[in-house]
């Protein structure tokens, strides 16, 4: 009852101060935007032709591990823009979604067709959640609240999102503008830009902050890319916070790319993002969990085969993980 009332009686209502990026009354992306209308969105739905996805897909297993004392960070990919972070002294857990349903109701919406990577029961204690945005398939608010009961995280969250989760009785909340950032013991969280959009309802659209994070530990950036489309964000992040150790890329949601391109990269700008971020290694994400749009499942994998021999980049600097498998350095 409560994703019904959330989605047609929005909670959002701030007011911040002005900037690049809000004029008073809603976000925007400083180099333009191209929000589709109803219309366009029922002339998407009524003419596209969706690849049939399978209902169901087992994982391969990994034995799940933690941190070895001569690692500094590892990146374990759970599912879609999951993935579970271990530094020596912080554990973070991105964009977490452990539910059957992205979607504002339990009865309709994407359904995923692969169980997380990693079961929420195995998981290990969780210090920090990043939140890039309030999509319902990046902002799961059951899985927070069972986050919030068994481990009582730090939400670090976009402009805006606080209230939602302040509804729901979590208080360690602190939400950032871009370039604000937040340290926790000796890991520096900064959220950065990109160009997405946000919205939990019919009427609330813009009205809270979208964007991705750096994360330095002193010794290793990673880039968590959230959501977002191609643009100039990367080069300006690569130019005042330096080039990542590991990047989190989307690969996936990308078609029809006449509806999709602005806020969602295909494979191959994927890959020239990485590129603009000088990112000594990147990791696809966003794909292969629940069918958000068009492409085939197994699309996103093959397109970026294509882009990664046009771009003569191997494919242990742009990886793919299974569900569960982790990269270390």
């Amino acid at each position: 009852m409560l994703k019904f009332i959330l989605f047609f009686f929005p909670l959002f209502a701030f007011s911040y101060p002005a900037s690049d990026h809000f004029n008073g009354k809603e976000f925007f992306n400083p180099q333009g935007d191209d929000l589709k209308s109803f219309w366009q969105v029922i002339k998407w739905k009524m003419t596209s032709t969706p690849e049939e996805w399978p209902e169901h897909l087992p994982n391969k297993h990994y034995p799940f591990r933690t941190l070895a004392p001569y690692e500094k960070v590892s990146a374990t990919f759970i599912n879609h823009a999951t993935f579970l972070l271990q530094y020596q002294s912080v554990t973070v857990l991105t964009d977490p979604v452990f539910s059957m349903r992205v979607s504002p109701v339990t009865f309709a919406g994407p359904t995923r067709v692969r169980n997380p990577g990693i079961p929420f029961e195995l998981l290990p204690k969780i210090d920090v959640v990043v939140i890039s945005h309030n999509h319902y398939d990046h902002l799961d608010i059951e899985t927070i609240k069972k986050l919030d009961q068994k481990f009582h995280p730090l939400f670090l969250v976009p402009l805006g999102d606080e209230k939602l989760l302040h509804k729901e009785n979590i208080k360690n909340v602190r939400a950032l503008d871009w370039w604000e950032e937040f340290r926790v013991k000796d890991v520096r969280f900064v959220f950065t830009p990109s160009q997405h959009w946000s919205a939990r309802s019919l009427w609330d659209k813009n009205q809270c902050l979208w964007g991705s994070f750096m994360i330095d530990n002193g010794n290793e950036k990673t880039f968590f890319a959230g959501d977002t489309g191609f643009g100039s964000h990367f080069k300006e992040i690569k130019k005042r916070l330096g080039s990542p150790h590991l990047s989190l890329i989307p690969i996936g949601a990308y078609k029809p790319r006449w509806f999709m391109k602005f806020y969602h990269l295909n494979p191959e700008e994927a890959v020239l993002a990485h590129l603009a971020l000088g990112s000594k290694k990147s990791i696809g994400m966003h794909f292969g969990t629940f069918q958000l749009t068009d492409e085939g499942i197994d699309e996103p994998l093959r397109d970026l085969k294509i882009a990664l021999e046009k771009y003569k980049i191997m494919n242990d600097e742009f990886m793919i993980l299974n569900e569960g498998q982790t990269f270390s350095f």
